[in-house]
């Protein structure tokens, strides 16, 4: 197993990451709508982005004009958001075998060789490192399949009177 992880970087790679965001919004909504939807009962629509729906100040940390791959982060939603992940990683660099690596504490892309795609924890500032630990589990965690959807069910319901 890689010690060197590094995540795959979404600024200088922008241009050619943006051609395929439309293309792929369908399995954004399709996705990302069970994690909206099933925590607050808002639908989310094609035309909307993540960040929208952020509840998280973590934003705020961070000085400077924002990147524009930010939109398409949401704290606490990797595994509503990496199947959209793993098809951008596919578009992007077709050459690799990207596949998700799952536990229940953490969703990514990873290329097998070392290599991230994850927005969220690029975001937020964690280590490539912990990002593929928290997605193993200490083996409790499972890499699917190269190209493998992970399966995503509606988000557990948060009451705002608690």
């Amino acid at each position: 197993m890689t010690k060197n992880f590094r995540y795959f970087d979404p600024v200088r790679n922008w241009n050619r990451i943006r051609p395929h965001l439309k293309r792929l919004e369908p399995i954004l909504v399709r996705d990302f709508n069970r994690f909206t939807f099933g925590r607050w009962g808002q639908t989310f629509e094609a035309g909307m982005l993540p960040y929208e729906f952020e509840t998280c100040d973590w934003r705020t940390q961070r000085r400077g004009r924002p990147p524009r791959y930010w939109q398409y982060v949401k704290h606490s939603a990797c595994h509503w958001l990496v199947n959209h992940g793993l098809e951008l990683a596919m578009a992007v660099v077709p050459d690799s075998e990207w596949r998700i690596v799952t536990s229940q504490l953490h969703s990514t892309v990873y290329d097998g060789h070392g290599m991230l795609f994850d927005f969220n924890f690029l975001a937020l500032g964690a280590s490539p490192e912990q990002a593929y630990r928290l997605a193993r589990n200490a083996g409790k965690g499972r890499s699917l399949k190269p190209g493998k959807h992970l399966t995503v069910y509606f988000a557990q319901h948060c009451r705002a009177d608690l």
